[in-house]
């Protein structure tokens, strides 16, 4: 289920409304004449620069309180107001110019004293753009800075707490959550307690901690998804909860121990370790958090994850492996982990929002063998009857496609046209847009401005050299 983005929690004008505190220009009475000019220059600019932050005009209230603190530097309240403004200012532009927005956090950062909030909305903003070792050490900051409103210090500890969760420091996710669930009920912190859990193959605990977000979440976004969640636990730890794991340097393996030679633990081992340098090296690219792996025969796959019968792998948070009798070859198994660790990549560089036909296209690309003659014969018919895909419609999920001879299309498509942008584009910058669809933007929006063409105009251009 793809989420809304971490919340930038915002309080501008009210945060401001508490904390503009005008000095009253009596208070340099006893000061020698030219402190007393410049406390009172400082305060004259102090409100001038309030009049510009109601304007929501924060680049010119920047320079304004920068002056005044410049002419009285022991005025706390101008030192926050400046903060809070800068604060402020980062927020507005985090979207349409987030180059601008990370300089401002990072100035208001290195001010002395400076507010948990600009540490707070710092540390979202870098974890939505995947940045996450960063955020983590700013929004620690913000949990240390010193007294806060008590709804912040739920904001930090569950974005601080999904942080530790993309890294794998899961003990640590924990550890910041448990005030967040207990002290607030919160049914956020509950669930990604809950999701930390379910990753580690806890699944008692996720069942406690899921039923808890359920309870508190009632119809609100994290009750449904703890719903959605508590029930494909449920079903999978009929087969999992008797596995055995195995740990690698990058990679945690959950199999049944009965059945380790069938579903080859030892070879899947090594082409995991293999595909996180190769799939790595092309992405530039690699997890820091260890990558979850299930082994299972066929019919346990079938069973906890009621896929169609035409899925051969699955990467759904976790790389899921139906084995023994379904693969015939050590090609054919070290190609099916090449495809769903590049689901694993891919996942972690846009925190799940990539287009699918995109997803669908690199992984198939780090297969390795490209579009056979087949193939291309298959999609120049179906160019001459106008039974192509749009590209739009194959953004969302493959598993709705009916019949089977569809889903080849759509797959055989997905590569085609990613074959066809990276020639015409480059892999490197290609790879490049990927963080961009984790800041919510559209494969649109991302042509227009990278590639200097529209979506449109590259599908069409694709679609005439393959008509060729």
């Amino acid at each position: 289920m793809r989420f809304t983005k971490r919340r930038l929690f915002y309080g501008l004008l009210a945060t401001l409304a508490v904390f503009y505190l005008i000095m009253p220009s009596g208070t340099a009475v006893a000061q020698s004449g030219g402190e007393a000019s410049d406390r009172a220059g400082a305060v004259s600019l102090n409100e001038e620069a309030l009049k510009l932050v109601a304007a929501r005009d924060y680049e010119a209230a920047v320079t304004k309180f920068e002056e005044a603190a410049a002419m009285d530097p022991s005025n706390k309240t101008i030192k926050n107001n400046l903060a809070l403004t800068i604060n402020s200012y980062a927020v507005a532009v985090s979207k349409s110019d987030p180059r601008l927005a990370e300089e401002l956090y990072q100035k208001g950062s290195d001010l002395e004293d400076a507010p948990y909030n600009i540490f707070m909305n710092y540390g979202v903003f870098l974890s939505n753009n995947a940045r996450y070792e960063e955020a983590g050490n700013i929004l620690d900051k913000a949990l240390n800075a010193g007294k806060f409103e008590k709804n912040d210090e739920l904001n930090i500890r569950v974005n601080l707490g999904m942080v530790y969760f993309k890294r794998g420091f899961f003990d640590e996710a924990i550890v910041v959550l448990d005030p967040a669930a207990e002290n607030f009920k919160s049914a956020e912190a509950y669930y990604l307690k809950g999701r930390i859990c379910y990753t580690q193959g806890k699944f008692d605990e996720a069942v406690e901690n899921l039923e808890a977000a359920v309870k508190y979440g009632k119809s609100g976004e994290y009750g449904k998804a703890a719903s959605e969640l508590l029930a494909k636990v449920k079903k999978e730890s009929k087969v999992e909860s008797n596995f055995q794991s195995q740990s690698l340097y990058h990679f945690k393996i959950q199999f049944d121990g009965e059945k380790r030679n069938d579903v080859k633990v030892d070879k899947v081992s090594q082409f995991l370790e293999e595909a996180y340098n190769e799939v790595g090296s092309y992405f530039n690219h690699y997890p820091e958090a260890p990558t979850q792996v299930i082994i299972y025969s066929k019919s346990q796959f079938k069973q906890a994850s009621d896929s169609p019968v035409w899925v051969a792998g699955l990467y759904d948070g976790k790389i899921r492996l139906p084995l023994n009798d379904i693969l015939t070859s050590a090609d054919e198994l070290k190609r099916l982990i090449l495809h769903e660790y590049t689901h694993a990549v891919i996942f972690n560089l846009t925190r799940g929002y990539c287009p699918v036909w995109l997803n669908e296209g690199f992984a198939q690309t780090l297969e390795g063998e490209g579009l056979s003659e087949k193939q291309i014969a298959n999609l120049k018919k179906q160019i001459s009857r106008k039974q192509i895909f749009d590209m739009k419609s194959l953004e969302g999920s493959f598993m709705g496609i009916s019949p089977e001879s569809s889903v080849v299309l759509a797959y055989d498509q997905s590569l085609s046209f990613t074959a066809f942008l990276i020639e015409k584009i480059g892999q490197s910058q290609l790879v490049d847009i990927l963080p961009e669809f984790s800041q919510g933007k559209s494969m649109s929006q991302i042509f227009t401005e990278n590639f200097y063409s529209s979506y449109e105009k590259y599908q069409t251009d694709w679609l005439e050299n393959l008509a060729k």
